[in-house]
């Protein structure tokens, strides 16, 4: 059975993102999943060469402390990366198998009025998904605990991500809201946030996937472990 571990926006995070690295050696897992956020490129019409060159550099940081670990290592750019940002193992709009499980990736999130670098309006056509037994986006599915924000009592994920879990089934993983992480099952689709290692409301967190019948999440800072099972 292959087993992942999932990682949330890390936001260059050092100290969580160590406690989470540390807790995944401690497990045989076939490969890791990333949502997205790894750094924070800055808005638009705020950014700076010098921001821009950090940036880089803390996405070429993070993705080494990952890969590391010495499995394989996927991820999607969030709506804090660039588009196009470089880096081996971004399979956003594409596929790739880990073990017997197919994943495919959605990177960015839905338009907002924040001007993040990587958003793209809510329509089915903004990208071709390959098939896939699972779905790593950064976005949420739309009208879930997933996707829902306390301070401003909203839900703000996607209704075309949602439309694609309930008709696809399998499981699909994502972040993009940090304190929102938890499970929801759409249709066939197991469906969990991570949650955020990194701020705002970033923790020691990752979670795990089991097959294609169980998901789970683990905050290594109350021990706490919440299993779903199909």
């Amino acid at each position: 059975m292959t087993k992942l571990a999932i990682l949330g926006d890390v936001h260059s995070h050092w100290q969580n993102l160590s406690r989470v690295l540390d807790r995944v050696r401690r497990e045989r897992v076939d490969g890791i999943l990333m949502v997205g956020d790894l750094a924070c490129a800055g808005r638009k019409g705020r950014r700076t060469l010098d921001r821009l060159e950090r940036y880089a550099a803390d996405v070429k940081k993070v993705l080494e402390r990952v890969r590391r670990v010495g499995v394989p290592v996927v991820w999607v750019p969030g709506n804090h990366d660039l588009p196009y940002v470089d880096g081996d193992g971004n399979i956003d709009g594409k596929g790739h198998k880990i073990g017997e499980l197919r994943i495919a990736g959605i990177g960015g999130s839905v338009q907002s009025a924040q001007s993040f670098p990587y958003e793209w309006p809510d329509e089915p056509q903004i990208a071709k998904v390959p098939r896939s037994d699972i779905i790593l986006a950064h976005c949420p599915p739309a009208r879930t605990p997933l996707d829902w924000v306390p301070r401003t009592q909203k839900h703000v994920g996607s209704e075309w991500i949602r439309g694609l879990a309930e008709q696809r089934g399998g499981i699909l993983v994502c972040g993009h809201i940090h304190e929102s992480f938890g499970f929801v099952r759409l249709g066939d689709c197991l469906c969990m946030n991570v949650g955020g290692i990194g701020h705002p409301f970033g923790r020691a967190q990752l979670g795990w996937i089991r097959g294609l019948d169980e998901i789970a999440h683990e905050d290594l800072e109350t021990g706490r472990v919440q299993v779903w099972r199909r």
